[in-house]
């Protein structure tokens, strides 16, 4: 009998310590470790956004990015990874658009309330919860997804262009995680969704087994008044000599500066061409590489924590 209690005793120990386990832990390093994914947002958006999206991550060192299925540049995306077939690269959910100039649709058909007035996606997320129901988005999250495969891209994950998942209607990140699930990789999530979304809506999500989910632990992201008071290389110098242990998944954007993408962010101050090409230029510079080394940063991708089960 006491055996057989001791026998009892390990196995709930084990069991515990399994469950409190961190995503980093699980991919075989320590809670202390400092683990980053350095994210190129949009490439899709534009032939200038997609060849330094891949110069950046086959001369440069980001490992990952996630493709604007909705631009009219997002073929050119499934030929240009025939070359670089295992590229980390996922499918950035595109409800919005924000251009003056250069402007996309919904892909789904029958969408009307991701559609503004011009017939086109609205410029902001706030329109989107407003006007668009969780069904229409649903609908354009598997358009896209299904637009993605179509062309040869075999998804990592899924992440949310501008956040208009996260900063919409809850029902937009039941959606998000449930399609997912069903095609089988992982969906950017932090701990404040799962706090201030999932665990406050608990019937909404009653199907997601949310113990499970693979929550990185935080997003890093350059804001306009860092550009302003930083710029691009001050703000990454900074981040990566404090970078905190966990996962991080830090979103940048690149691209050339050249008349194509001034074409497209003409009249934006931040998040236009320069602001790319100077993410571009850090995260291929031997300064950026030196960094990481010295802070002792191990670079980890969404196709290693999708293998995660």
């Amino acid at each position: 009998m006491k055996k057989l209690s001791t026998i009892f005793f390990l196995f709930f120990v084990t069991l515990s310590f399994a469950q409190e386990r961190t995503l980093a832990e699980k991919l075989g390093y320590t809670k202390t470790d400092k683990l980053l994914i350095i994210h190129a947002d949009d490439i899709g958006l534009s032939h200038s956004e997609n060849i330094a999206t891949i110069s950046s991550m086959t001369e440069g060192f980001v490992n990952s990015t996630s493709i604007m299925m909705p631009c009219a540049w997002s073929t050119e995306v499934g030929e240009l990874i025939k070359d670089h077939p295992n590229l980390d690269i996922g499918v950035h959910i595109t409800l919005t658009n924000e251009w003056f100039n250069y402007k996309w649709g919904p892909m789904a058909d029958n969408v009307p309330g991701l559609q503004g007035p011009d017939g086109y996606m609205y410029p902001d997320c706030a329109s989107v919860a407003k006007n668009a129901s969780p069904a229409e988005v649903e609908k354009e999250i598997r358009a896209q997804i299904e637009a993605a495969l179509r062309i040869g891209i075999k998804p990592t994950h899924l992440d949310s262009h501008m956040g208009c998942i996260f900063y919409g209607r809850p029902e937009f990140l039941h959606s998000y995680l449930k399609l997912a699930k069903e095609y089988g990789f992982p969906a950017m999530v932090v701990p404040e969704m799962v706090e201030s979304i999932i665990k406050t809506n608990p019937e909404l999500f009653k199907d997601i087994d949310v113990d499970n989910l693979l929550v990185i632990d935080q997003v890093a992201i350059a804001s306009s008044t860092i550009y302003d008071e930083k710029g691009m290389e001050g703000f990454y110098s900074d981040l990566f000599s404090n970078l905190e242990s966990g996962i991080t998944a830090l979103l940048i954007h690149v691209a050339y500066d050249d008349e194509e993408m001034k074409a497209v962010t003409v009249r934006h101050l931040y998040w236009n061409s320069t602001w790319r090409q100077a993410d571009y230029d850090f995260f291929t510079s031997e300064k950026g590489r030196q960094l990481i080394k010295d802070n002792n940063i191990k670079l980890v991708t969404w196709r290693e924590i999708a293998s995660v089960n």
